[in-house]
């Protein structure tokens, strides 16, 4: 029996020496779901960190709250008017898998919905607690969403099209119908148009493709998210350092204690806004700011642009600011000068401006040269252009490397 144990112990190399055998990976860990549980947060986090990126387009979306009333809500402001999208994201291990109506509703097919203990099963259901907020915050509640890395089956997407429609020829979704107002506001009761805004505004979103095990297929997504919302071109090593701040301040914010805190401080503890965004970019938010008050219209985007091209050739934080206050200060000027001075004229400063920049680049953009260029358009153009001085012919030199880089 000793020699048998120890032949399990041990086993026999092919120089004939005995080595002791590796059994931790033969036997079946007693516990995985933790592990499984983490991969589905960071699923989660990937999600909220997408829709996040919207921000950057500078229409609706301000900011996203994680972790707070759901998974994830996307804040809109439409014409003044707050609107909320709540997301519940639903994930599986296999992709050949897909969500049915009991998973998602707690429905059955068969039988009757008439008991207490049945309506509150639906209640309590992944798209019972999303119809919740439909009620609970009225008109404000845009969309309730369950999003997922699968599919849904054929009969969750009928059955969330016949509870818009009102009607249905299955006999369970008509009981659901019937039963709605019940369900979802047991105690309070609701007016019929009430009971349809809020039937319609369930949605789903399957098989999404940027959230994974991974940050490979979300920092592509996000990359292509920034340059559709910002036109900000990225190299390999930004989008992978990127697309992990993204989800790692998500995922701050998801955990973020909010116990005692005043409303003000919650939007801060839970949620993600534009400085977040312009900080994890590595864009300053005054240059940001900045552009934006003057009027620019693609004010990220050329912020990114010259914050980048200044600390490439050694410029300082509030060099970068300075440059980019002389940047709106030009625009201002030349949008006057157009209606003041012959369009050849200008056009032939700006010509000069534009050439020299691209020699100042072609050079190496060295940062002492820079003065010497900008002293050059100064000299040979004052007296066509009084109002000329160093600072709005540098402002002019930044539109043309901003000009240059997004051509």
């Amino acid at each position: 029996m000793l020699e048998n144990l120890i032949q399990i112990v041990l086993g026999q190399s092919r120089w004939g020496k005995t080595i002791a055998m590796d059994l931790i990976h033969e036997k079946v860990p007693r516990e995985t779901v933790g592990r499984d549980t983490m991969v589905r947060f960071q699923m989660q986090y990937q999600a909220a960190a997408f829709a996040a990126l919207e921000i950057l387009k500078g229409t609706e979306v301000d900011r996203i709250y994680c972790d707070y009333h759901d998974d994830f809500i996307v804040r809109r402001t439409v014409a003044g008017v707050i609107e909320y999208h709540f997301f519940q994201v639903k994930t599986k291990g296999r992709p050949n898998q897909q969500w049915d109506i009991g998973e998602l509703f707690a429905l059955k097919k068969t039988g009757a919905l008439d008991t207490p203990l049945k309506l509150d099963a639906i209640r309590s259901s992944i798209a019972g607690k999303l119809f919740l907020h439909t009620i609970e915050f009225g008109d404000q509640c845009r969309e309730v969403t369950i999003l997922s890395n699968v599919h849904f089956k054929d009969e969750v997407h009928d059955l969330v099209a016949d509870l818009a429609a009102g009607t249905s020829s299955k006999k369970y979704t008509r009981q659901f119908i019937e039963k709605f107002a019940a369900i979802v506001s047991p105690d309070v009761p609701l007016s019929p148009e009430q009971v349809e805004a809020a039937r319609k505004k369930l949605s789903l979103l399957p098989n999404v493709q940027y959230i994974g095990d991974t940050l490979e297929a979300f920092g592509i997504a996000a990359h292509n998210a920034i340059w559709k919302y910002s036109e900000i071109e990225l190299h390999q090593d930004e989008v992978e350092r990127i697309a992990r701040s993204l989800v790692a301040l998500v995922e701050e914010r998801s955990c973020a204690p909010i116990s005692g805190l005043s409303q003000s401080e919650i939007d801060l503890a839970t949620g993600v806004g534009l400085e977040d965004l312009l900080n994890v970019l590595s864009i300053s938010t005054q240059v940001y700011n900045t552009l934006q008050q003057g009027g620019d219209p693609a004010a990220i985007k050329n912020a990114s642009i010259l914050q980048r091209k200044l600390r490439e050739v050694g410029a300082t934080e509030s060099m970068i600011e300075a440059a980019s206050r002389a940047k709106v200060s030009w625009d201002v000027w030349l949008r006057s000068a157009r209606h003041t001075f012959p369009d050849f004229t200008l056009n032939l400063l700006l010509d000069e401006i534009d050439s020299r920049c691209k020699a100042w680049l072609l050079a190496g953009g060295v940062l002492a040269d820079l003065e010497k260029f900008v002293q050059e358009i100064l000299d040979s153009n004052s007296k066509k252009f009084g109002a000329l001085d160093v600072d709005l012919v540098f402002g002019g030199f930044c539109a043309a490397i901003v000009r240059r880089a997004t051509r």
